[in-house]
């Protein structure tokens, strides 16, 4: 039972971030021509119009504005790169070793 029972402890500490909740913030105030310039960007990325008024419906007042300065610091990075791939694929055996010895 001593076995299982680290078992379930080091599944849950693995697991943890997957129980997080995030709770957005409400926008105050909106800045226009701020959102405008956001917007503009992320189509040029290649971004649909729909999905760039939701990215930037997500954004707060002072995120909009900090981007709005500078348009070029929006880049598109949505996919992971290799070293994390073989990192989430190591870390995935690595906890799968892990529960197969303490349930053995």
């Amino acid at each position: 039972m001593k076995r299982a029972a680290w078992c379930l402890l080091a599944m849950h500490a693995f697991l943890m971030p997957c129980f997080s909740d995030v709770i957005p913030t409400r926008r105050v105030e909106r800045n226009e021509a701020a959102e405008r310039a956001v917007k503009a960007r992320l189509e040029r990325l290649g971004v649909g119009a729909d999905e760039a008024d939701r990215h930037v419906g997500a954004l707060t007042p002072g995120e909009t504005d900090y981007f709005a300065r500078n348009p070029e610091r929006i880049q598109n990075a949505g996919a992971l790169e290799w070293d994390e791939w073989v990192l989430g694929i190591g870390a995935f055996f690595f906890f799968a070793g892990l529960t197969y010895w303490f349930l053995a």
